[in-house]
C-alpha cells in the first residue's frame, strides 16, 4: 500500500496508530495483493476502528474508514497521474 495513502486515512490524532491485520485463512475468494486492513489502535490499546485500503493496476487507490460498530466514517477514491 502507498505510504501516502496511509497518511491521507489516518485521523489529525497521533494517538492512534494502525496495525495490519492479516488476511482470514478461511477465506476461499482471491484475495487482491494491494488489498490492506488495519484496526486503528488508541494509546490504551483498545480498536477504535478499522481502514481498509487498496490500489490497483489501473491506478485508482483509496481507502474506506470506520468507526468500531463498522459505521463509514470517511472514504477516498485517488487516481495516479500519469
Amino acid at each position: 500500500m502507498n505510504p501516502h495513502m496511509l497518511d491521507i486515512a489516518l485521523p489529525g490524532n497521533p494517538d492512534l496508530k494502525l496495525q495490519e491485520v492479516a488476511p482470514d485463512s478461511d477465506d476461499h475468494s482471491t484475495t487482491h495483493e494491494k488489498n490492506t486492513s488495519f484496526e486503528m489502535i488508541a494509546e490504551d490499546g483498545q480498536v477504535v476502528g478499522y481502514v481498509k485500503t487498496w490500489h490497483e493496476s489501473d491506478g485508482y487507490s483509496g481507502y474506506v474508514q470506520f468507526d468500531s460498530e463498522g459505521n463509514v466514517l470517511d472514504w477516498k477514491v485517488l487516481r495516479d497521474r500519469q
